[in-house]
């Protein structure tokens, strides 16, 4: 393929995610996935500040729609995990990653850990090949810990050392 040729075809799909890909995610920003994302005077794009009131009137002006920031939380009953007994969630953040603004970043429990990735993003946790010799050292330990704390569970599991979901030993 030739530079024109490269060119060309890259343009057509960055023409793609612009057309396509940036209004489905800005749609989904204004329903049920909020994220509260400004923009820095650090950013390659123009400095925003992120408000619900500025959110609400850009998807009212935009779809129609008004966000529900707290929907997804109270629906799956996020904020009351510990509450309700839940079982075994790790969770994971890549903090380059802007979506991290969301992630639950501190332990709830022993048993709700937290491996929050400083050099990762979104993906540096989700390969299923593990780390390669190009990640970061952070990336390497949370590969690690992952499999550390998996482990522990199957073991505890199989030793039966672990009470069904609503079980008390």
């Amino acid at each position: 393929m030739n530079g024109k040729s490269f060119l060309y075809s890259h343009t057509l799909e960055l023409g793609f995610i612009f057309m396509f890909f940036l209004p489905c995610r800005d749609f989904q920003t204004c329903t049920l996935l909020v994220e509260a994302i400004g923009l820095s005077e650090e950013s390659m794009f123009p400095p925003r500040s992120w408000t619900l009131s500025w959110l609400h009137e850009h998807c009212q002006n935009r779809f129609g729609v008004t966000p529900k920031p707290y929907d997804l939380v109270q629906r799956w009953q996020f904020d009351q995990l510990v509450q309700n007994n839940v079982t075994k969630i790790l969770f994971t953040n890549g903090l380059k990653d802007g979506w991290s603004v969301g992630g639950i970043k501190e332990s709830l429990s022993d048993d709700l850990p937290v491996i929050n990735f400083p050099n990762g993003a979104h993906h540096s946790d989700l390969s299923g090949r593990g780390p390669s010799e190009d990640d970061s050292d952070d990336i390497k330990q949370g590969f690690q810990d992952i499999i550390d704390i998996i482990s522990k569970w199957m073991t505890d599991v199989q030793h039966k050392k672990l009470p069904l979901p609503n079980q008390v030993l």
